[in-house]
């Protein structure tokens, strides 16, 4: 026990402390300089949606606003069983570079976008969702990462406001992102940002149909052709925190269940010999599905410990969850308790992953976790 107790506290430590530590001593990547018009290449933009329609017109306009020349984008735009008659926008808006698929039955963003991989002519392919807004020069500067030879695809930087403040938020996403900056200068990114990233059309696998991480099977499987996968920090999306609690959630064990289902999709990424990419994704991912198990070892071991170290172990871990319960349940109050978002962070972060693994384990259809759209 005294052995389990310790091997726990080290991968907790190891995930939180000193895997982004490791990273730390990373050189961080140049920024870019834009590509000028003429060399920018034709992009087709892929936008899946469901019941979208009241906000695609907006949509439409912000990434036709954009710096990138116009005449070089055309705009796939994927619906996904909407009811909504997404159809009726399109005609308004006069043009023709503007395509709409449409099909009656809600099959989840996978299926949208392997459906819009069979559509696509240009060299280049952006994806987006509509709920976010791209700055003006995002796709220039992701179409200028990309031109460079050796990198398959570029992931944009999405930064998350309130309706109130312009000032990004979001504790644990900027903390996730730090690390994506150092991934990205070390050799190559796991995953993209969904909302804004740009990939090179030809290197686009065949994507499962089922899968809950497009986002992170589509640029591995670049890495697998032997392309790297960047981020640009120049490139920026702007979304809005989710108000709900439970939304937010939600998405975490969708995240989390998805890491599952990588690994059976994709079982060589457990190989140190064929991925490039092994130290980071155990790093990253696999030691972030073990937190939770090492967090239940580390208090049960706690109680094997010598007199009277125990105690005080015990007692810090009961005042940790205490203190954060009260944090959850004083969230919305005026009642500020210092440090009480992070470890609220902390503890949703580890109990997602618990329940992802609960149903990745005895759900039979896992696309049930997928939110379709």
């Amino acid at each position: 026990m005294y052995i389990i107790f310790f091997i726990s506290l080290f991968i907790l430590f190891y995930t939180f402390v000193g895997y982004p530590f490791i990273l730390r001593f990373v050189k961080t990547e140049k920024s870019i300089t834009p590509l000028r018009d003429e060399f920018l290449p034709n992009i087709t933009v892929v936008l899946c949606i469901h019941n979208s329609a009241d906000s695609l017109a907006a949509r439409i306009k912000n990434i036709y606003d954009s710096d990138y020349p116009s005449e070089k984008i055309q705009l796939l735009i994927v619906s996904d069983g909407s009811t909504d008659q997404p159809e009726n926008v399109i005609p308004a808006l006069n043009n023709p570079a503007v395509k709409l698929l449409h099909y009656d039955e809600n099959k989840g963003k996978s299926f949208a976008l392997s459906y819009a991989f069979e559509h696509i002519s240009t060299p280049i392919t952006a994806f987006t969702d509509i709920r976010q807004t791209f700055d003006s020069m995002a796709l220039r500067y992701l179409a200028s990462k990309l031109s460079n030879k050796s990198i398959g695809a570029v992931s944009g930087n999405l930064k998350i406001t309130s309706h109130k403040s312009t000032e990004e938020q979001g504790l644990y996403w900027k903390y996730e992102k730090a690390i994506r900056i150092k991934e990205s200068a070390f050799h190559s990114l796991l995953g993209v940002t969904g909302a804004i990233y740009m990939a090179k059309t030809e290197l686009l696998p065949t994507l499962p149909k089922n899968s809950l991480l497009d986002d992170m099977y589509i640029p591995l499987s670049i890495v697998k052709q032997g392309y790297q996968v960047k981020f640009c920090e120049q490139a920026i999306a702007y979304d809005i925190v989710s108000g709900s609690v439970q939304e937010e959630f939600t998405r975490k064990v969708r995240t989390l269940a998805g890491n599952y289902q990588l690994m059976k999709q994709l079982p060589w990424l457990l190989s140190i010999k064929h991925n490039p990419l092994f130290f980071q994704f155990i790093s990253h991912k696999i030691a972030r599905l073990a937190m939770p198990f090492a967090l239940i070892t580390l208090f049960v071991s706690s109680f094997f410990l010598p007199s009277p170290e125990k105690y005080i172990i015990i007692f810090a871990q009961t005042f940790f969850y205490c203190y954060t319960v009260m944090g959850y349940l004083t969230e919305t109050s005026k009642l500020n308790l210092p440090l009480a978002g992070i470890c609220v962070s902390f503890c949703s972060l580890n109990l997602a992953a618990l329940v992802a693994t609960w149903k990745y384990t005895t759900e039979k259809d896992i696309t049930t976790l997928w939110k379709k759209h």
